[in-house]
């Protein structure tokens, strides 16, 4: 008899999350528990899946929680939002963990190494390694899986790509490498791990290390069409414009949040170690930034819709 194995997801309705159920689904023997506040946002086909359990309710639900992880052989925390969510509810969601004896927590993580930002220096990234302190001191009772994959690859474009006046922008010299991973890859990569009870720590995989002046000869040789390449200012302006548009209005995530992202993509500080996991799953096949050009029309560059 095939063993079956039960994983419980925890924030199934993100976009990340539910391209990791789907990869976990496609494997005959997995079953899923899934945690989240509305189950209408999962697509019908996963939503009338029979190897698919809902549990609805909030973060801080701990008996919903604890029913939720029981018997389940790793946790996925796919969790994105405030700090009471990512801080706060990761911990209520260890703890569940560790007393139904679930040997292994997949931490919300999915970025850059936050291990080399100092606290501060990349506020969103705090979460992370409040987190990371957390799982550390309960390293005794549950193993901690951290995830990073740089940037989602079909991130960045927003804030890079003006289809209007066909142009590519960038900070720095232009020289500078982004490390990119795709959604889809992420979500594989993810639903490995999840499958192979030795992959603990912290893994990394990435699908294109490449810097912009690179990507406009790719978006060149797939749209036959030369963008222009524009500099915004050097990393140094850039550090400065980022603080300074934050230190107006904290609040308004959107007029800052993608600057800081970029500063510290391509400053080197938080590049991933090497080696690298990939290899570890073979038969994952990594998109790379001209696989996701060829597979996108330029007119979409900016809005693809990942699910």
């Amino acid at each position: 008899m095939s063993t079956q194995t039960t994983v419980a997801i925890a924030g199934i309705t993100g976009t990340l999350a539910k391209l990791i159920t789907k990869h976990l689904l496609s494997k005959p023997n997995v079953n899923i528990k899934g945690f989240c506040r509305n189950p209408s946002k999962l697509p019908t086909s996963l939503r009338t899946n029979p190897r698919l359990t809902i549990f609805e309710g909030t973060f801080n639900d701990t008996n919903l929680l604890r029913e939720t992880v029981r018997s389940a052989d790793v946790t996925i925390c796919c969790y994105m939002g405030p700090d009471s969510l990512m801080i706060d509810g990761q911990k209520l969601l260890i703890d569940a963990c560790i007393a139904e004896q679930v040997p292994r927590y997949i931490a919300s993580d999915y970025c850059m190494d936050f291990r080399k930002l100092a606290f501060g220096d990349h506020p969103i990234k705090d979460a992370m390694k409040h987190v990371h302190a957390y799982l550390e001191e309960k390293k005794d009772v549950i193993k901690a899986v951290h995830i990073l994959n740089a940037c989602f690859l079909e991130r960045p474009w927003v804030g890079v790509w003006d289809a209007e006046k066909g142009v590519l922008s960038y900070w720095g010299t232009g020289d500078e490498k982004w490390e990119f991973t795709s959604y889809d890859n992420s979500a594989e990569f993810t639903a490995e791990v999840a499958m192979d009870g030795n992959a603990n720590g912290f893994l990394s995989f990435r699908g294109d290390h490449i810097s912009m002046k690179e990507v406009a000869v790719v978006f060149k040789s797939v749209y036959k069409e030369e963008p222009k390449l524009q500099c915004l200012g050097s990393l140094e302006e850039l550090y400065k414009t980022m603080h300074a548009t934050r230190d107006r209005n904290p609040k308004d995530f959107y007029a800052w949040l993608g600057m800081w992202y970029t500063y510290y993509s391509i400053n080197g500080q938080t590049t991933l170690p090497l080696p690298l996991d990939n290899s570890r799953f073979p038969d994952v096949k990594v998109v790379t930034v001209k696989d996701f050009f060829t597979g996108t029309e330029k007119k979409d560059i900016r809005k693809k819709s990942f699910f």
